[in-house]
């Protein structure tokens, strides 16, 4: 009985050998016989956000909505020397891109063309933030009017994070000796969040833009505070009456 029960566990040894070897073999096959992944293979992989679009493959996106300019302005600093700013918003939920690249022209008062800047940002889903130059000289012409270009978006990628909670916490504004906009930001998140660029809008009494001004915050900690400040060269006819900063970070780096 002990012998039966030895060649019964042997046979079974031996059958679960050649199970394994069977699975192994199909593996194998499978595996190299498989072909490589590519963007029309009708299959989600090699890091699609679905089917043959996204990663490595064209955008996901059908019809995108194109990004707004909600205004643009010019802002006179010194006797032949303006700023020139446009807050730029994106409707898209979802998706943002990379680099953006973009072109302000700059017109006297007679419509001829003084200055023209160049420069790029990235775009952030739902993303609305200011793009400006500062420095702008045009001689003895005095400026009327810019307008800004930007090139054609077709580079949209889909961005899964989200921009963490930053919220002014407080504002202190004095014009003496020269201007400065103390503020307070909280970090809402639990997480340190780094490379902030933050800039600032001041608006009169109608609302009108008056002056803008920009910072980068290295970091904030999770839960935690941080106060930065804005300044102006000279001190301001009048005193902005309201403010609104804007705060981003590159989600799609």
């Amino acid at each position: 009985m002990a012998f039966l029960n030895w060649r019964a566990k042997k046979r079974l040894s031996f059958l679960f050998l050649f199970l394994a070897f069977f699975v192994f073999l199909v593996v194998f096959v499978v595996y190299f016989s498989k072909s490589e992944p590519t963007c029309f293979d009708k299959e989600k992989n090699q890091n699609e956000e679905d089917i043959d679009c996204g990663g490595p493959c064209i955008s996901c996106v059908v019809n995108p909505k194109d990004i707004i300019v909600l205004w643009t302005r010019v802002f006179k600093t010194s006797e032949g020397v303006y700023e020139v700013a446009s807050l730029i918003k994106n409707p898209n939920l979802f998706y943002g891109i990379p680099v953006l690249k973009y072109t302000f022209k700059v017109y006297d008062s007679a419509n001829i063309l003084v200055s023209i800047k160049e420069g790029q940002t990235f775009i952030n889903p739902q993303d609305e933030f200011l793009i400006f130059f500062t420095g702008v000289e045009t001689g003895k012409r005095e400026v009327a009017k810019a307008f800004v270009e930007v090139e054609p978006l077709s580079d949209w990628k889909y961005v899964a994070e989200k921009m963490p909670s930053l919220v002014v916490s407080d504002k202190n504004f004095s014009n003496s000796p020269f201007p400065v906009m103390r503020v307070r930001l909280f970090n809402e998140s639990l997480f340190s969040v780094e490379n902030i660029f933050a800039t600032i809008v001041l608006y009169d009494d109608e609302e009108n833009v008056t002056a803008i001004s920009s910072t980068v915050v290295d970091f904030i900690q999770g839960r935690a505070n941080r106060d930065i400040v804005f300044t102006w060269q000279t001190p301001f006819e009048k005193e902005p009456v309201s403010s609104k900063i804007f705060t981003r970070i590159n989600l799609i780096d």
